[in-house]
């Protein structure tokens, strides 16, 4: 029988994450029964995968041991971690990817539980373009100023977390995740692809798909980001106007590709 190993965040706990595992047919059961009376506000789901037997306890036990020095409680699964420490390696895991499509999809939430988290969400603290921009070497400047100007250039939604952004594709009323761009402080400020959102959010066939991330890695940009679909791309160093234009030509087919698929 599949078990699903999951990570939740919570607006109401900033810089934590809670890592665990359950039995239930869905993520969306369990985030339900942890949205206690307790609990301000509902959970949101990072990333949920289903795992055939006792792998999924060996891989709860893999990201507890490797957090571990983050752990807040020996007793409680809570973190403190950014959720994307903890994402790109479940992302390589074996399994059944699970997410719900939206991440605060919670059995039994009211309107009234929805209308909070989300005005809570508005106000918390996230960086900008500005303070990004300040974080960053030369280099990650030069990087970015092509990236960020290729999003916007392109009518892509730019979501600004608490340390980066991530550049989407609005499609059918999703957002579709082409990659995340990290400051110095967080994964050396390198860019990650998102695959799996794309496999997982559009109609692009999966044949397709693997056609993207070969078109990224003959660009000599990426390189894997583990053993699962996404690819890290280093900013750290010297670039020139051929390599930024391979960058963002690659961006443009992947976004040319989910659009095309849109009807």
């Amino acid at each position: 029988m599949p078990n699903i190993v999951y990570v939740l965040t919570n607006p109401a706990m900033p810089g934590i994450v809670k890592i665990g595992m359950t039995d239930r047919k869905n993520v969306q059961h369990r985030m339900g029964e942890l949205y206690s009376t307790g609990v301000p506000l509902p959970f949101d789901c990072v990333i949920a995968r289903e795992i055939e037997g006792i792998g999924a306890g060996e891989i709860e036990s893999a990201l507890h041991i490797a957090f571990g020095p983050h752990r807040i409680n020996n007793s409680r699964e809570f973190f403190q971690l950014e959720p994307e420490q903890v994402e790109v390696l479940l992302q390589v895991m074996p399994g059944k990817d699970v997410t719900p499509p939206d991440t605060d999809q919670t059995a039994g939430l009211t309107p009234d539980d929805r209308d909070a988290s989300s005005e809570f969400k508005k106000r918390q603290s996230r960086t900008n373009e500005e303070e990004f921009f300040d974080s960053l070497n030369e280099n990650g400047k030069t990087v970015y100023d092509s990236v960020l100007a290729l999003g916007k250039k392109r009518g892509m939604r730019i979501k600004w977390g608490l340390k980066g952004f991530s550049l989407n594709v609005e499609s059918k009323g999703a957002l579709i995740v082409v990659c995340y761009g990290y400051p110095p402080s967080a994964y050396n400020q390198n860019i990650y692809t998102d695959f799996d959102s794309v496999l997982r959010k559009s109609t692009v066939p999966p044949e397709d798909v693997e056609a993207l991330k070969d078109i990224a890695l003959k660009t000599g940009l990426f390189e894997p980001a583990g053993r699962g679909n996404n690819f890290v791309c280093r900013t750290d160093r010297t670039w020139d106007e051929a390599e930024l234009a391979k960058l963002t030509g690659w961006m443009s087919t992947v976004v040319e590709h989910i659009r095309q698929y849109e009807t």
